[in-house]
């Protein structure tokens, strides 16, 4: 697959272009009148500024913090930094090892018999709740997060993995037995193309759960630095501008990640290779 392919990218005709722009503008729209509102109640005394302090004084602050002037230097990309890391370490770790299981119970029955009940005692069991008992093993530092991460990522990644082989056609191993391949030439060639758009879509599910766990677990778990260990931080001080700008650094972020990179990266996938793999 191709750099050109995974763009998914055609050139945007005149039509195409102002379809798009109409499509942000409209999505956009009700999110910029509501800020409209509340910079205009701000400064209009109608609301507790310190509570909902006006937009524009929280751009300001992430203007502020990002540059020299922040304390220590250029803090608010550092904390943004120290999370990308963190995330996609976990998610790293999620997709390698997931990938495997998903393969392994998909593939065999003593590993669905061995692995499936344990992963349905512990699904269910929200992530934050390890956080505790990482804290007492690795203790406070950035292994407790990609743990954290990983946990809330690597159940959705088997699911869809074990879902993707489910859905392959058999005549493919047919195929590719009678050609005299041998089962690292299967593995490689016929399972990995087959199930690759179903480790997007586990990829995109996990990743937004695992972005909500790590935000979480850095207000317990982080030592330094990090979105989550931000807005912890600044809530002892009630700096709301800080808090504030922290949780709307979230939600761009999550936002880019989930239904930009990653979905955009599905969509191309699934074009690519998913009509493929079910032929």
């Amino acid at each position: 697959m191709s750099a050109a392919d995974l763009a998914g990218a055609k050139p945007l005709s005149g039509e195409r272009a102002g379809a798009l722009l109409r499509n942000i503008i409209t999505r956009s729209g009700v999110i910029v009148t509501l800020l409209m509102l509340w910079e205009v109640a701000a400064r209009l005394g109608w609301i507790n500024t310190f509570l909902f302090p006006a937009p524009s004084n929280i751009a300001a602050t992430i203007w502020t913090q990002s540059g020299p002037d922040g304390s220590p230097p250029y803090a608010m990309p550092m904390h943004v930094l120290r999370s990308m890391i963190r995330l996609l370490a976990g998610i790293a770790l999620a997709v390698v090892i997931g990938t495997v299981l998903g393969v392994l119970i998909g593939m065999t029955r003593w590993a669905r018999m061995l692995f499936q009940p344990l992963i349905s005692i512990f699904m269910p069991v929200p992530t934050l709740a390890w956080t505790p008992v990482l804290l007492l093993l690795t203790g406070i530092d950035d292994r407790t997060t990609i743990i954290v991460v990983f946990i809330a990522a690597v159940f959705e990644v088997i699911y869809t993995i074990v879902a993707g082989i489910e859905m392959m056609n058999v005549k493919l191993f047919w195929v590719a037995r009678s050609m005299g391949a041998s089962r690292l030439q299967i593995f490689f060639r016929v399972i990995i193309p087959a199930i690759f758009p179903y480790l997007i879509t586990g990829m995109r599910l996990g990743t937004g759960y695992a972005w909500r766990a790590l935000i979480a677990a850095e207000m317990l778990a982080a030592s330094s630095f990090g979105l989550g260990f931000m807005i912890y931080d600044a809530s002892e001080y009630m700096s709301t501008n800080v808090i504030y700008a922290g949780i709307i650094l979230i939600a761009v972020l999550g936002y880019l990640l989930e239904n930009v990179l990653i979905g955009r990266l599905e969509a191309a996938t699934t074009e690519k290779w998913g009509i493929q793999s079910e032929r």
